[in-house]
């Protein structure tokens, strides 16, 4: 007889084993995995009837579990994917029968990265050096890993917590700002959908497929979409308006074009903006959803290949992955092509 397929958790609670507290008692989970603008999560339910995690096992809200995933008799061997740490943030009880629900957070709720407004500012800086900051006054590590290190006369924070003026930034830049295992991670989107794809996921799924699709859906839409990009920048002291703009390749067909009026120095700065502000404004034109089961680890930021689902067929990229121990729910957009 085969054995049936599994995939699990394991999890260290303090650099403890907790194996056995989790046996009988682990009911549900699921580890989120975001591309950008989110803080992946792992949230863990447990049945309590005997009581032991309302009382003695009641976990202390910033305590670290560290956890991996384990794909068991899908293959011919074990696979295992550490996900990293993650800090109890959050602990919900409810009953009868009694069931407590861990939230945990892969930056630690120690940091201000959330919940303090902040006033200041950096003079002559470069997105890299204001992350730096950032992520050092939160004792977190910065992985800058876009090409591109946009340089202005002044970054100002203005009473944002430090996640939403990064996050304000990057997404200004067309970058995106990725919060994981105590990390604080840029990249440009861009240079993650010109990667090779790591799967190809068939609608009609066969019995051989690495990916098997339970269910999808998807959309494409015009609403909020711009054939174009125009960049104006009126210099009163030197009494010069400088204007750049940018069309792809294959717009969208429509009619209207996005208007950007910001400080730029030169009509190569102000293409690279117009670029950059289009891409953003179009980037969700084209969304799809899956529920599948898959003997591959997915991550957001993979590309996979699309095929059988009509005009919705193409490469596409993961924007956020939620494990669970059955399915994994992925959602994707499709990549841009030009910009």
């Amino acid at each position: 007889m085969t054995d049936s397929r599994r995939t699990y958790l394991d999890i260290t609670y303090n650099n403890k084993k907790i194996k056995a507290e989790l046996e009988g008692h682990l009911k549900d989970w699921t580890f989120t995995d975001n591309l950008s603008g989110q803080i992946d999560d792992l949230q863990i339910v447990l049945e309590d009837k005997e009581n032991k995690w309302l009382n003695d096992w009641f976990p202390s809200k910033g305590s670290v579990l560290s956890a991996s995933i384990f794909k068991k008799y899908w293959k011919s061997q074990t696979v295992k994917t550490k996900i990293g740490k993650f800090e109890v943030d959050e602990i919900e009880a409810s009953g009868d029968p009694t069931e407590v629900v861990i939230r945990s957070l892969s930056v630690p709720e120690s940091s201000s990265l959330r919940g303090e407004g902040k006033v200041r500012a950096w003079e002559k800086s470069t997105l890299r050096v204001v992350a730096g900051d950032i992520a050092k006054k939160n004792k977190l590590k910065l992985y800058y890993q876009a090409n591109e290190n946009p340089k202005k006369d002044r970054y100002e924070q203005d009473g944002e917590t430090d996640l939403a003026f990064l996050y304000r930034l990057c997404k200004d830049e067309g970058f995106c700002l990725k919060l994981s295992n105590r990390s604080i991670v840029i990249l440009d989107e861009a240079d993650y959908e010109r990667k090779a794809t790591v799967a190809t996921i068939n609608r009609k799924s066969g019995a051989s497929d690495d990916i098997q699709v339970v269910n999808w859906t998807a959309k494409t839409t015009l609403s909020g979409a711009y054939k174009s990009c125009r960049v104006i920048y009126r210099d009163a002291a030197k009494k010069k308006t400088i204007k750049a703009s940018y069309t792809p390749p294959k717009p969208p067909k429509v009619g209207r074009t996005l208007v950007i009026r910001e400080q730029i120095k030169s009509v190569a700065e102000g293409q690279r903006l117009a670029k950059k502000r289009l891409r953003e404004a179009n980037k969700d034109a084209t969304t799809v959803n899956l529920t599948v089961t898959t003997t591959k680890h997915l991550d957001a930021g993979d590309t996979v290949n699309l095929k059988k689902f009509g005009k919705f067929n193409g490469k596409y990229i993961i924007t956020q992955v939620v494990h669970g121990p059955f399915t994994v729910q992925l959602s994707l957009r499709k990549v841009l092509v030009g910009y």
